[in-house]
């Protein structure tokens, strides 16, 4: 069916045209596959695959390539620049791209959780989710066994019960955490319904305070400080490795707060019953879907119709089922349609543990998918977090101050960027 959706859409004139993604490791060996795939399969466009950094490089090289004319056709752009994308003017929406290039796209069997994070506000995709992951819980179960734990924590409160019999039998290191915002400010909120800031998260228009100086996520945190000061969480750089990830695949820590991205250097480890949940919630409270992080794909403007029929027929390849999956074996990474989601739960049994979880927790509610940040100057904020809450834990100040302080430098950049894209005599633009 997908050779015949290809067939059917009207041949153009070749063009070439260059993508840029940003990824080393076993990523960036599934992104070139699939540029050799596409390639290969056809002859009349063809893909020139490039990786010019980090997800931070890529986007601060976008906007200067950009500026002076010289950007790619299309570019893998991390989860938190979505809102700047969006609002750019520099970007042809994929629904409209594809739509003009004759290809009927599905675009409601995107995963409800995906499908909110990244449509605007009339439900249409400006860009095409990609590399999708959310955070998860690794157990080393038979760590957990020799500490007389036979039940898998489902809640916080089990999971603080399980580092304290870790503990108790020796375990230096019973949970381990980068303590990254991405986990536990954002993934830990959207998954009980805590919004970060008003407007929905910034998905109604443009938001103009932050809220995680209170609630769910400030009594989070300070059980987080707790936690980190009885040494039943552990950071990190404190481990030996100084890796949170590699600290939990050596042994050292027998539970690990990551991605399902880590499932690659997980698997590798040959732990012993590995076993991988979505993040726990509170007793007592509903649980929503979880955060789709990773990126997705813009295609920027600026190039000829030619270019443009290339990069729709690329994006179609990617979309392809076959592909979606061999993304998800060789990466960890998550499927993004519910399609393959559904094909995948249907032989978990071949497929990475992480991602059984990770689909599990981003298709966790039923009804209306809760959703997570998207907001101006994001990045900054996220460094404004991780620096205040570093000083609560070194024990420089409370936790309530710390997140005051992070709130209050977070309301100074949606101030900025207000008005960088909403001008006085004009209303917030929607997402």
């Amino acid at each position: 069916m997908a050779l015949l959706l290809v067939l059917a859409v009207p041949r153009a004139q070749s063009a070439n045209f260059e993508f840029w993604s940003s990824h080393s490791g076993p990523m960036a060996q599934a992104v070139r596959q699939l540029c050799a795939g596409f390639n290969t399969a056809q002859k009349q466009h063809q893909v020139r695959c490039v990786t010019p950094g980090s997800y931070e490089q890529t986007m601060q090289k976008t906007i200067a390539a950009y500026r002076a004319a010289q950007q790619p056709a299309l570019v893998e752009i991390y989860d938190v620049g979505t809102l700047d994308m969006m609002l750019s003017g520099a970007i042809v929406p994929v629904h409209q791209l594809m739509a003009a290039h004759g290809y009927h796209v599905d675009w409601q069997d995107y995963l409800p959780a995906i499908r909110s994070y990244y449509t605007d506000a009339k439900g249409q995709f400006d860009s095409l989710p990609f590399n999708v992951s959310t955070a998860v819980l690794y157990l080393n179960t038979a760590r957990l066994q020799q500490a007389g734990i036979n039940t898998l924590p489902a809640t916080w409160s089990e999971l603080e019960q399980a580092a304290r019999q870790l503990r108790a039998v020796g375990q230096t290191c019973p949970l381990v955490s980068d303590f990254n915002p991405w986990i536990l400010l954002e993934q830990v909120s959207t998954i009980e319904g805590a919004p970060l800031a008003d407007q929905d998260n910034g998905h109604r228009s443009l938001a103009t305070h932050y809220l995680f100086d209170q609630g769910l996520h400030l009594r989070f945190m300070q059980q987080v400080q707790r936690w980190h000061q009885q040494h039943l969480l552990v950071e990190a750089a404190a481990t030996r490795t100084g890796r949170h990830t590699l600290a939990f695949t050596t042994g050292e820590c027998a539970m690990l707060l990551d991605s399902t991205s880590a499932w690659h250097a997980v698997a590798r480890s040959g732990l012993p019953g590995l076993a991988v949940l979505p993040l726990p919630v509170h007793a007592g409270s509903a649980r929503h879907n979880s955060v789709p992080g990773g990126a997705s794909l813009w295609v920027m403007k600026g190039f000829d119709d030619q270019v443009y029929a290339a990069v729709a027929a690329f994006i179609a390849y990617l979309q392809q089922p076959q592909n979606q999956r061999l993304l998800v074996r060789q990466t960890g990474y998550l499927p993004v349609t519910r399609q393959v989601a559904a094909q995948i739960m249907d032989d978990a049994g071949h497929y990475p543990a992480s991602v059984v979880a990770g689909i599990h927790s981003l298709d966790a509610n039923a009804g209306q998918p809760g959703v997570g940040p998207r907001l101006g100057f994001f990045p900054q904020l996220r460094l404004a977090w991780t620096e205040q809450v570093q000083t609560a834990l070194a024990g420089q100040q409370d936790m309530a101050s710390a997140l005051a302080k992070a709130r209050r430098r977070g309301d100074a950049l949606l101030q900025r960027f207000r008005l960088t894209y909403a001008p006085a005599d004009s209303p917030a633009p929607q997402r």
